[in-house]
């Protein structure tokens, strides 16, 4: 009876050694393939980006906007505000313009990034779908926006939708300290044509897309910009 109980305890301790040994080869595999995943995604990024410059010929492609998958738009970026509003990303002249970034901001460094593009009651264009976020109802259905970069991408949740006609602060991107900037943004969120329900705090990360309202209510004023602002979330 002790040679069996012996026999017993050996085969269990042997059971156990063998689970460890299994379990640590499989997790360390998991790791590899973790870290491999990461590195492709990256590589991905650079080369996604980068085809987007040879596809269009135009070095000017700094990211890809996505608006909850409505639509898909490259996003350019030169040393002003002025070139992209009468520029394609062809570099053609047009008043179509394109979809391009602040020259002042960093796409993937700065906290406060500003993206900027036409839209039309006439003409289909990118940023029309903007107008959609006057019905709540729509905003509760598409409320996330992604970005793109060589390095990375960024997750955005809308928190302000309204349309500015004179305080134009949004733009601003230099603050005093923590605390300037975080009332700077929850000024931004108070705003809003309805509430979000959204909690904001001073290390939030934020995207203003913005173009200009079609909306009956605005059209007697010389500027009226519609404001979709986000916050980055991932």
């Amino acid at each position: 009876m002790i040679i069996i109980k012996h026999k017993k305890l050996i085969f269990l301790f042997l059971c156990i050694v063998i689970f460890l040994l299994i379990n640590t080869y499989f997790n360390k595999d998991e790791n590899c393939i973790e870290k491999v995943d990461k590195n492709i995604e990256e590589i991905d990024y650079n080369e996604t980006i980068n085809n987007l410059k040879n596809e269009y010929n135009n070095d000017d492609v700094v990211a890809i906007l996505k608006i909850d998958k409505q639509i898909v738009v490259p996003v350019l970026q030169t040393n002003d505000n002025d070139y992209y509003l009468k520029h394609t990303i062809n570099n053609k002249e047009s008043n179509l313009g394109a979809i391009f970034l602040d020259y002042r901001v960093d796409v993937n460094e700065s906290k406060k990034i500003l993206i900027y593009g036409h839209s039309s009651t006439k003409i289909n264009m990118d940023f029309n779908i903007l107008e959609n976020y006057y019905d709540e109802e729509y905003y509760k259905k598409h409320k996330y926006i992604s970005l793109t970069t060589n390095k990375k991408e960024k997750i955005y949740e809308i928190f302000s939708i309204y349309v500015e006609t004179s305080d134009f602060s949004y733009m601003n991107i230099n603050f005093v300290d923590d605390t300037d900037y975080y009332n700077h943004i929850n000024n931004l969120k108070d705003k809003s044509l309805y509430s979000t329900s959204i909690k904001l705090n001073k290390d939030d990360e934020i995207l203003i897309l913005q173009t200009c309202s079609s909306k009956e209510e605005y059209k007697e004023y010389d500027k009226k910009y519609l404001l979709i602002i986000s916050r980055r979330i991932d």
